[in-house]
């Protein structure tokens, strides 16, 4: 086996071009990344160094601008009245008030405008009261004493404000034919009060005293006499609507049969007991 020289090995590889090629690429990098670190710090001093100033104010550009191009309020076109404009509380005319006026100040359209006729040229004179709408019917029959008799200034006012105080009374009902009852009390006071109060709503009310077996004695408000079902009918609709209650009709053919009934039984009942 032939020898080796181990010397001549080591200078075969030190003799390599390819490792002289890896050695100047190295050396490429190194150079590239010092060129860089060199143009960042260049960078970074003059990003550094004094800001620029400038002697301009923008906003008093603007403001001066605003009051060059600035026209008076009274010449100023519908076009160009704008949102701010109209909420301008300063002692020149805004926008809103030029846009209808016209170069003299005066309002736009009121030269040819006129009354129509029969209208009134001043205001109403003031009242000490205003119109009073009364409460409906229903309202006392769902009084209270806290509506009634209020203990504090401000019910009391309203109360006193919801009265009916009409120049005449509507003249009272009477018994026969059809009637429609509004309600049923059993003092007699509340049934007058509530006839007398329907009168003044222009109502042919009245009291009714009538007594119920197993009740006692009640008092009836009514109103009526109407001369056929069919008339009754209609007032009970108008009624309903206009004072919120819901009376019924009393049909006096049925109210004399039912009482011919009762009369018959009664009768009956007397013979029965009467013969034991």
């Amino acid at each position: 086996m032939d020898s080796v020289n181990v010397r001549n090995l080591e200078q075969i590889q030190e003799d390599d071009p390819r490792r002289r090629s890896s050695r100047l690429a190295t050396w490429l990098l190194a150079s590239l990344g010092g060129t860089a670190l060199v143009v960042a710090a260049l960078a970074s001093a003059k990003r550094t160094g004094p800001a620029a100033t400038s002697e301009d104010d923008p906003l008093a550009q603007l403001v001066a601008a605003t009051k060059s191009d600035a026209v008076p309020a009274e010449r100023v076109d519908d076009r160009d009245v704008t949102f701010p404009g109209i909420l301008s509380d300063r002692d020149s005319p805004t926008t809103a008030l030029a846009a209808v006026k016209d170069e003299r100040g005066r309002l736009i359209g009121t030269e040819d405008f006129t009354l129509p006729e029969g209208h009134p040229a001043s205001p109403p004179p003031p009242m000490d009261r205003l119109p009073v709408v009364p409460l409906p019917a229903g309202t006392l029959l769902s009084s209270t004493p806290v509506t009634n008799k209020p203990k504090d200034s401000l019910t009391q006012m309203a109360a006193s404000a919801s009265k009916v105080e009409p120049s005449e009374l509507a003249p009272a009902g009477s018994e026969g034919g059809y009637q429609i009852q509004v309600a049923s009390f059993k003092k007699q006071e509340d049934a007058d009060a509530f006839a007398e109060d329907l009168r003044k709503r222009g109502h042919r009310a009245y009291r009714q005293a009538a007594y119920v077996r197993d009740r006692g004695l009640w008092h009836r408000v009514r109103l009526g006499p109407f001369k056929s079902r069919f008339e009754a009918e209609q007032y009970k609709k108008k009624f309903e609507t206009a004072e919120r209650v819901t009376p019924y009709v009393v049909d006096p053919n049925k109210v004399k049969q039912a009482e011919d009934v009762r009369a018959a039984r009664e009768a009956a009942r007397k013979r029965k007991f009467g013969s034991e």
